[in-house]
């Protein structure tokens, strides 16, 4: 990914919002490492103006980490593997947000209990396949109600009428 000016056609990143969300990032970044997480790239502002931040990649996380229980609003990739299903499902759930779920297996059994046990409103297997236009955008619980996107958007604007007529 290149990380820049949003106007121009080859960024695929651009800024943080502002120097609190950079400062933000920083420090989940520098708690995981000193609770033992592996950082394996990046993890450093970029120099030059703007709230530029490198793509950052944390191995080896736990559930006491900060980021692993504030939504980063930052370029930070957290990784934390599990060997049975039931453990991730749990770790899954542990939080009361529920806006979006990442689900990478080669097992096709597993992926269709994950997805059935997770609670949250958008999930994806094996892909990044989230956020389309034509497809219902929402989270469950803190991370809200209904959904933008696809035909589900367009009911909060419907009045639903049932008529129950019976002639002679």
């Amino acid at each position: 990914m290149k990380v820049g000016d949003g106007l121009d056609p080859g960024t695929t990143m651009g800024p943080l919002i502002n120097e609190r969300r950079r400062a933000s990032v920083e420090r989940l970044i520098a708690d995981a490492v000193e609770k033992g997480a592996s950082l394996k790239g990046g993890g450093e502002r970029i120099a030059g103006d703007g709230f530029f931040f490198q793509l950052t990649v944390l191995a080896d996380v736990t559930a006491d980490m900060a980021a692993m229980n504030d939504e980063p609003f930052g370029p930070i990739a957290l990784f934390m593997p599990f060997t049975k299903p039931e453990d991730a499902l749990a770790e899954a759930n542990r939080l009361p947000f529920g806006l979006a779920a990442y689900v990478w297996t080669r097992d096709a059994k597993k992926a269709s209990a994950l997805t059935r046990g997770i609670e949250s409103g958008m999930v994806t297997i094996n892909h990044l396949g989230l956020a389309l236009p034509e497809t219902p955008y929402g989270g469950i619980r803190e991370s809200g109600y209904g959904s933008e996107g696809g035909p589900e958007a367009v009911e909060a604007y419907l009045n639903t009428k049932f008529v129950s007529h019976l002639s002679e």
